[in-house]
């Protein structure tokens, strides 16, 4: 008796078990189910003569076809937004190594010319890249 009335939905007290409910009513109704009990009701035919005076006392059954199919697609879509971001970070990755490739190239042209080479450094260079730079700058300026 006291499962089931934690387990139904009161009529009296919206969104709230029978037990949780604290409406006169709502002990009369475990009253009730208590004396069903008594008299040798199983909970199968006690839950169904609730159901028929209070359709809404079951309160919410879900379709499961709705919970898993709204999970597939969750599942679906994280999937394919995985995908979509690792593919962005390969192509920035390809797209920043070329344009480290080239900075070095600028600032070894620099470094031959004889100018600073401050502008053809991008701060994608490492530091031993940064003290290379340095080093034959220096040398150049003690030419």
């Amino acid at each position: 008796m006291h499962e089931l009335s934690h387990d139904l939905m009161s009529p009296y007290c919206p969104g709230r078990t029978i037990a949780s409910c604290p409406s006169p009513q709502a002990r009369k109704l475990e009253a009730h189910i208590l004396e069903q009990a008594e008299s040798g009701k199983s909970r199968e035919e006690i839950e169904t003569s609730l159901v028929s005076r209070f359709p809404d006392i079951r309160g919410y059954v879900g379709r499961p076809e709705i919970l898993y199919g709204t999970a597939l697609i969750a599942l679906i879509a994280i999937i394919g937004l995985s995908l979509a971001a690792r593919r962005w970070v390969r192509s920035t990755a390809v797209r920043g190594s070329a344009a480290t490739a080239g900075v070095a190239v600028a600032a070894g042209a620099a470094a031959d010319t004889g100018a600073t080479g401050a502008a053809a450094v991008g701060a994608s260079t490492s530091r031993r890249e940064n003290d290379a730079l340095d080093d034959a700058l220096d040398r150049i300026d003690e030419f």
